[in-house]
Protein backbone atom coordinates (compact mmCIF):
# COMPACT_ATOMS: atom_id res chain seq x y z
CA UNK A 1 0.00 0.00 0.00
CA UNK A 2 1.20 3.53 -0.83
CA UNK A 3 1.55 5.38 2.46
CA UNK A 4 3.22 8.52 1.11
CA UNK A 5 1.76 11.80 2.32
CA UNK A 6 -0.19 13.94 -0.16
CA UNK A 7 1.91 16.44 -2.09
CA UNK A 8 1.38 20.19 -1.96
CA UNK A 9 3.10 21.43 -5.14
CA UNK A 10 3.97 20.52 -8.71
CA UNK A 11 7.08 22.31 -9.96
CA UNK A 12 9.18 22.77 -13.08
CA UNK A 13 12.68 24.06 -12.34
CA UNK A 14 14.78 25.36 -15.23
CA UNK A 15 13.03 22.93 -17.58
CA UNK A 16 13.68 22.90 -21.31
CA UNK A 17 12.10 20.68 -23.94
CA UNK A 18 12.65 20.19 -27.64
CA UNK A 19 11.68 17.82 -30.43
CA UNK A 20 13.52 16.54 -33.45
CA UNK A 21 12.68 17.58 -36.99
CA UNK A 22 14.32 16.93 -40.37
CA UNK A 23 16.19 20.21 -39.98
CA UNK A 24 17.37 19.48 -36.44
CA UNK A 25 16.18 19.99 -32.88
CA UNK A 26 13.36 22.49 -32.38
CA UNK A 27 13.13 24.14 -28.93
CA UNK A 28 9.68 24.25 -27.34
CA UNK A 29 10.33 25.32 -23.74
CA UNK A 30 13.39 27.27 -22.64
CA UNK A 31 14.52 27.22 -18.99
CA UNK A 32 10.95 27.38 -17.66
CA UNK A 33 10.18 27.73 -13.96
CA UNK A 34 6.61 27.07 -12.89
CA UNK A 35 4.85 25.94 -9.73
CA UNK A 36 1.25 25.04 -8.92
CA UNK A 37 0.05 24.63 -5.34
CA UNK A 38 -2.83 22.64 -3.87
CA UNK A 39 -5.96 24.78 -3.70
CA UNK A 40 -4.71 27.18 -6.41
CA UNK A 41 -6.24 27.70 -9.85
CA UNK A 42 -4.12 28.87 -12.77
CA UNK A 43 -4.95 29.56 -16.43
CA UNK A 44 -2.19 28.97 -19.00
CA UNK A 45 -2.56 31.00 -22.19
CA UNK A 46 -0.55 31.14 -25.40
CA UNK A 47 -0.83 30.82 -29.19
CA UNK A 48 -1.40 27.43 -30.78
CA UNK A 49 1.78 25.40 -31.08
CA UNK A 50 3.69 27.35 -28.43
CA UNK A 51 4.20 24.34 -26.13
CA UNK A 52 1.30 24.57 -23.67
CA UNK A 53 0.42 20.89 -24.00
CA UNK A 54 4.11 19.99 -23.68
CA UNK A 55 4.25 21.89 -20.39
CA UNK A 56 1.19 20.04 -19.08
CA UNK A 57 2.61 16.67 -20.10
CA UNK A 58 5.92 17.47 -18.44
CA UNK A 59 4.25 18.66 -15.23
CA UNK A 60 2.13 15.51 -15.13
CA UNK A 61 5.03 13.18 -15.82
CA UNK A 62 3.88 12.08 -19.26
CA UNK A 63 7.04 13.45 -20.94
CA UNK A 64 10.67 13.78 -19.90
CA UNK A 65 12.35 17.18 -20.24
CA UNK A 66 15.48 17.75 -22.30
CA UNK A 67 17.01 19.27 -19.18
CA UNK A 68 15.92 20.61 -15.82
CA UNK A 69 14.00 19.06 -12.94
CA UNK A 70 10.37 18.31 -12.20
CA UNK A 71 9.20 17.87 -8.63
CA UNK A 72 5.99 16.44 -7.24
CA UNK A 73 6.24 17.77 -3.70
CA UNK A 74 9.72 16.74 -2.56
CA UNK A 75 9.88 13.87 -5.06
CA UNK A 76 12.15 14.51 -8.04
CA UNK A 77 10.40 13.03 -11.04
CA UNK A 78 12.17 10.24 -12.92
CA UNK A 79 14.40 9.45 -9.94
CA UNK A 80 12.30 6.40 -8.98
CA UNK A 81 11.24 3.40 -11.05
CA UNK A 82 8.45 3.65 -13.61
CA UNK A 83 6.02 1.66 -11.47
CA UNK A 84 6.54 4.07 -8.57
CA UNK A 85 6.03 7.11 -10.79
CA UNK A 86 2.89 5.63 -12.34
CA UNK A 87 1.45 4.88 -8.90
CA UNK A 88 2.17 8.40 -7.70
CA UNK A 89 0.62 9.89 -10.85
CA UNK A 90 -2.51 7.79 -10.44
CA UNK A 91 -2.88 8.89 -6.85
CA UNK A 92 -1.88 12.56 -7.08
CA UNK A 93 -2.75 13.86 -10.56
CA UNK A 94 -5.88 13.82 -12.71
CA UNK A 95 -6.02 14.77 -16.40
CA UNK A 96 -8.78 16.20 -18.58
CA UNK A 97 -8.10 16.64 -22.29
CA UNK A 98 -9.92 18.32 -25.17
CA UNK A 99 -10.80 14.86 -26.45
CA UNK A 100 -12.64 13.18 -23.59
CA UNK A 101 -10.92 9.80 -24.25
CA UNK A 102 -13.80 7.77 -22.83
CA UNK A 103 -13.68 4.06 -23.61
CA UNK A 104 -16.54 3.44 -26.09
CA UNK A 105 -17.19 -0.15 -25.01
CA UNK A 106 -17.74 0.86 -21.37
CA UNK A 107 -20.75 2.52 -19.79
CA UNK A 108 -20.53 5.89 -18.06
CA UNK A 109 -20.32 4.07 -14.72
CA UNK A 110 -17.53 1.78 -15.90
CA UNK A 111 -15.58 4.67 -17.43
CA UNK A 112 -15.62 6.63 -14.19
CA UNK A 113 -14.48 3.61 -12.16
CA UNK A 114 -11.71 2.74 -14.63
CA UNK A 115 -8.92 4.70 -12.81
CA UNK A 116 -9.58 2.69 -9.66
CA UNK A 117 -9.15 -0.53 -11.61
CA UNK A 118 -5.93 0.68 -13.21
CA UNK A 119 -4.56 1.76 -9.83
CA UNK A 120 -5.39 -1.65 -8.36
CA UNK A 121 -7.87 -0.27 -5.84
CA UNK A 122 -9.25 -3.00 -3.59
CA UNK A 123 -12.03 -1.10 -1.85
CA UNK A 124 -14.69 -1.26 -4.55
CA UNK A 125 -17.45 0.01 -2.27
CA UNK A 126 -15.50 3.21 -1.54
CA UNK A 127 -14.71 3.75 -5.25
CA UNK A 128 -18.33 3.07 -6.19
CA UNK A 129 -19.55 5.53 -3.58
CA UNK A 130 -17.17 8.19 -4.87
CA UNK A 131 -18.28 7.51 -8.48
CA UNK A 132 -21.93 7.90 -7.53
CA UNK A 133 -21.19 11.15 -5.68
CA UNK A 134 -19.35 12.55 -8.71
CA UNK A 135 -22.04 11.46 -11.16
CA UNK A 136 -24.58 13.29 -9.05
CA UNK A 137 -22.38 16.40 -8.88
CA UNK A 138 -21.93 16.51 -12.68
CA UNK A 139 -25.67 15.94 -13.19
CA UNK A 140 -25.43 12.55 -14.88
CA UNK A 141 -26.54 10.08 -12.23
CA UNK A 142 -29.44 8.99 -14.42
CA UNK A 143 -27.07 8.24 -17.33
CA UNK A 144 -24.81 5.80 -15.51
CA UNK A 145 -25.76 2.88 -17.79
CA UNK A 146 -25.42 4.90 -21.00
CA UNK A 147 -22.51 4.49 -23.39
CA UNK A 148 -20.40 7.45 -24.61
CA UNK A 149 -22.06 7.31 -28.03
CA UNK A 150 -25.38 8.11 -26.35
CA UNK A 151 -24.08 11.34 -24.78
CA UNK A 152 -23.53 14.85 -26.12
CA UNK A 153 -20.02 16.28 -26.27
CA UNK A 154 -20.64 18.31 -23.12
CA UNK A 155 -21.96 15.28 -21.26
CA UNK A 156 -18.95 13.22 -22.32
CA UNK A 157 -16.60 15.91 -21.00
CA UNK A 158 -18.49 15.96 -17.69
CA UNK A 159 -17.95 12.20 -17.43
CA UNK A 160 -14.24 12.74 -18.16
CA UNK A 161 -14.02 15.29 -15.35
CA UNK A 162 -15.72 12.91 -12.92
CA UNK A 163 -13.33 10.14 -13.95
CA UNK A 164 -10.30 12.40 -13.44
CA UNK A 165 -11.44 13.22 -9.90
CA UNK A 166 -12.38 9.69 -8.83
CA UNK A 167 -9.20 9.03 -6.85
CA UNK A 168 -9.27 12.48 -5.21
CA UNK A 169 -6.09 13.78 -6.87
CA UNK A 170 -4.27 16.73 -5.36
CA UNK A 171 -4.03 18.29 -8.84
CA UNK A 172 -6.18 18.41 -11.96
CA UNK A 173 -4.48 19.32 -15.25
CA UNK A 174 -7.01 20.31 -17.92
CA UNK A 175 -5.77 20.79 -21.48
CA UNK A 176 -8.29 22.73 -23.63
CA UNK A 177 -11.25 21.20 -21.75
CA UNK A 178 -13.80 23.32 -23.67
CA UNK A 179 -11.97 23.41 -27.00
CA UNK A 180 -14.50 21.22 -28.85
CA UNK A 181 -17.68 22.33 -27.04
CA UNK A 182 -20.42 24.84 -27.82
CA UNK A 183 -21.06 27.87 -25.65
CA UNK A 184 -23.61 26.30 -23.30
CA UNK A 185 -21.55 23.14 -22.78
CA UNK A 186 -18.40 25.23 -22.27
CA UNK A 187 -20.09 27.24 -19.52
CA UNK A 188 -21.17 24.01 -17.80
CA UNK A 189 -17.66 22.58 -17.92
CA UNK A 190 -16.12 25.84 -16.62
CA UNK A 191 -18.51 25.81 -13.69
CA UNK A 192 -17.79 22.16 -12.91
CA UNK A 193 -14.02 22.50 -12.97
CA UNK A 194 -13.93 25.40 -10.53
CA UNK A 195 -16.72 24.03 -8.35
CA UNK A 196 -15.44 20.46 -8.04
CA UNK A 197 -11.79 21.41 -7.57
CA UNK A 198 -12.79 24.13 -5.11
CA UNK A 199 -14.76 21.67 -3.02
CA UNK A 200 -12.02 19.07 -3.05
CA UNK A 201 -9.20 21.60 -2.58
CA UNK A 202 -7.37 20.38 -5.69
CA UNK A 203 -4.84 22.49 -7.55
CA UNK A 204 -6.19 23.30 -11.01
CA UNK A 205 -4.22 24.15 -14.16
CA UNK A 206 -6.28 25.01 -17.24
CA UNK A 207 -4.69 25.34 -20.68
CA UNK A 208 -7.17 27.24 -22.81
CA UNK A 209 -7.99 29.81 -25.46
CA UNK A 210 -11.28 30.47 -23.64
CA UNK A 211 -10.93 33.90 -22.02
CA UNK A 212 -13.97 33.27 -19.81
CA UNK A 213 -11.79 31.08 -17.58
CA UNK A 214 -9.52 34.01 -16.69
CA UNK A 215 -11.69 35.99 -14.22
CA UNK A 216 -12.33 32.87 -12.17
CA UNK A 217 -8.71 31.75 -11.77
CA UNK A 218 -6.33 32.83 -9.04
CA UNK A 219 -3.69 33.74 -11.62
CA UNK A 220 -2.93 33.67 -15.32
CA UNK A 221 0.37 32.97 -17.06
CA UNK A 222 1.24 33.18 -20.76
CA UNK A 223 3.61 30.94 -22.70
CA UNK A 224 5.24 32.57 -25.71
CA UNK A 225 8.51 31.93 -27.48
CA UNK A 226 9.32 29.09 -25.10
CA UNK A 227 9.12 31.34 -22.02
CA UNK A 228 6.47 31.95 -19.38
CA UNK A 229 5.38 35.54 -18.80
Amino acid sequence: MDTEDPIRTLSLRNVSASYSSPSGMVPVLCSVDFSLSVGESCVLLGPSGCGKTTLVHLLGGLLRPSCGDIFWGSHRLWSAGRSVENRRRGRWIGFVFQCHTLLPEMTVWENILFPSRVAGGRDFSAAAGRAEELLDRVGLLGRRRSFPRDLSGGEQQRVAIARALLCRPQFLLADEPTGSLDGISSASVRDLLFDLCGRDGSGLLIVTHDALFIPRADRTVTLEGGHLR
